[in-house]
């Protein structure tokens, strides 16, 4: 039966996997063929506003070209040193401005990030280069999946920014028009309108950079999806790729354990030391380095499927999560020796010996990771413990005679509370009895224990004290005790009870105050348990016949009255009470 589990599970396996890697390539070919046709009127007005930036930025680049031959011939026909200086420092300004709109014609021309081509191959060992490239993955992904928003805030504040830039240049170009405007100087107007050609110049540059910023804030806002459907996206894309290769690396992990749990199954019915019902030491460490190599098989297994896979994300995390194990179990090393110790049978605990838990008694059965408990005498009476909750419990061996519990099912009993009735119902939990009448009772199974119940199912003795008058004292002590237990034994068979009735006799108790007292012993089979009540009025009411049949007087409560003499009342009178 195990056997077909397995080959069902394998077969299962394999179908889910063609199915992924079916789904992949159709999600594909479906996605590529239809995306043309569908967003064709998206690419034409994506083309258009592309072609559009690009030349704006051919022609701040021409203006800048021209700009920086202006400033060379300048700075051929200038002498002085510090004139110098300051032209070559515009023309290195001038230089850099054309060097990132160079840079962001490129970009956007091409659609593709000039970043991917600034990395090297390594050729030296670094450990903190390898461990780079081992978290560097997981890293990514957790900024990939804030990359958009972060990257749209960014360009909005860029936007903003140059925004605020334009309208200060704005002021400052009108600021020196309006000085343009107001002098008279001929000297004053000629620097006047060089900065103002400067301030012209920035204030096109800055444009071309908000042309540019604006530009990618808009392509990239253009991809940006509903909630719903990034959802969606994220989870198709999970199930394609990560998300298959993690239920496939799960998947090895549990047919590995099925695995050579079935093989070790197996191996326990056909090698002979395993039949033995005490297991031994040596069958015990074999037991316990099975399950530590069926951990380390089944691990190993996991992280071989996601090696193949070349998903390092999640090959990462898997080594992230197993170190983070070790580090555990660094701290946690005297627990886990003592719960091996109880695993190869010895510590406290043993196999086949007898605890107690949560107050009621417990056969221990096999010592395992989850250790099951009996008492066969409870309704479902079998508990698993783990390891840890065995660790500050002691067993000990024990009799074949000892009770596990004082009763069973269909047993009467009488508690120290005076409740009387049959157990119908007894679990680890509760214990239900009915009493005479049919009313149920209900009782926590530890409170049950501490009534003491004492069982009447198993036998029992009524003890009945009876008293005849003092005028008997002759014959009390042998000729009444002897006729009153014929009498008894007479009438109980006669009214069906002899065949439960299993010793009867009737001993002289003591001399009372007013009676003297025998003592009546009567011995029953637990089958009368039911009758208990009945049979202890029966008794009485067989004694009163009997008292009947031969004459015997029962007494009552007598009150003496002692009359005083009359020298006693003269001593009462010529001494009279203060």
């Amino acid at each position: 039966m195990k056997k077909k589990s397995i080959l069902f599970i394998l077969f299962i396996s394999a179908t889910l996997f063609l199915l992924f890697n079916q789904g992949s390539s159709w999600g594909q070919s479906t996605t590529d063929a239809n995306l043309p046709a569908a967003n064709l009127q998206d690419y034409s007005d994506e083309n258009s506003t592309t072609l559009t930036t690009l030349e704006i930025i051919a022609r701040s680049l021409d203006v800048l070209q021209d700009q920086l031959k202006n400033k060379e011939e300048e700075l051929k026909s200038v002498e002085v040193e510090d004139l110098k200086i300051s032209i070559v420092n515009e023309m290195n300004e001038l230089n850099q401005r054309i060097a990132t709109l160079e840079k962001n014609f490129e970009v956007i021309a091409s659609g593709v990030d000039l970043k991917v081509f600034d990395r090297e191959p390594k050729k030296a060992f670094d450990w903190k280069d390898e461990l780079q490239d081992l978290f560097g993955p997981i890293l990514q992904e957790l900024r990939n999946a804030t990359a958009r928003p972060r990257e749209i805030e960014r360009l909005r504040n860029e936007v903003s920014f140059y925004k605020d830039q334009i309208l200060n240049m704005e002021n400052g170009i009108q600021n020196i028009q309006d000085h343009l405007e107001e002098t008279k100087d001929k000297r004053l107007k000629a620097y006047l309108r060089e900065l103002k050609k400067r301030w012209t110049a920035k204030r096109q540059q800055i444009a071309n950079q908000l042309a540019v910023a604006q530009y990618q804030l808009t392509e990239r806002q253009k991809g940006q999806q509903s909630f719903f459907r990034s959802v969606q996206s994220i989870i198709r894309v999970f199930f394609k790729s990560r998300g298959r290769n993690l239920f496939l690396a799960l998947l090895s992990f549990v047919l590995i354990w099925l695995l050579l749990h079935f093989l070790y199954n197996y191996s326990s019915r056909i090698i002979p030391v395993r039949k033995s019902k005490k297991r031994s030491l040596y069958t015990r460490l074999i037991a316990l380095a099975f399950h530590i190599f069926t951990f380390v098989a089944a691990t190993t297994g996991l992280l071989m499927v996601l090696y193949i896979a070349g998903d390092w994300v999640l090959l990462g995390l898997a080594i992230i999560f197993l170190f983070g194990i070790a580090w555990a179990a660094r701290q946690a090393i005297p627990r886990f020796w003592e719960q091996a110790k109880l695993l190869l049978n010895l510590g406290p605990v043993k196999e086949n010996e007898r605890l107690v838990y949560n107050g009621l008694p417990w056969k221990v059965q096999t010592l395992n990771f989850f250790t099951p408990l009996v008492n066969s005498e409870l309704k479902g009476g079998m508990i698993r413990l783990p390891l840890r909750d065995l660790m500050a419990l002691h067993s000990r061996p024990y009799h074949p005679d000892e009770p596990w519990f004082p009763s069973k099912e269909g047993d009467w009993v009488i508690l120290a509370d005076g409740t009387y009735g049959k157990v119908v119902n007894q679990t680890p939990e509760i214990v239900e009895m009915v009493l005479l009448g049919g009313s149920h009772k209900m009782y926590q199974t530890l409170a049950f224990l501490q009534q003491n119940p004492n069982n009447l199912s198993t036998n029992f003795r009524l003890k009945v004290t009876f008293g005849i008058d003092y005028q008997h004292q002759a014959v009390s002590t042998r000729e009444v005790p002897d006729l009153l237990k014929e009498f008894l034994l007479a009438q109980l068979t006669k009214e069906g009870h002899g065949d439960v009735l299993m010793d009867i006799r009737v001993e002289f108790k003591e001399a009372g105050y007013s009676s003297l007292d025998l003592m009546v012993l009567a011995s029953f089979s637990g089958r009368a348990a039911k009758d208990y009540e009945c049979l202890s009025r029966a008794i009485q009411r067989i004694c009163v016949d009997a008292c009947n049949q031969y004459g015997w007087i029962i007494p009552f409560t007598q009150v003496t009255l002692h009359t005083a003499t009359e020298k006693e009342k003269a001593n009462q009178l010529s001494h009279p009470p203060e």
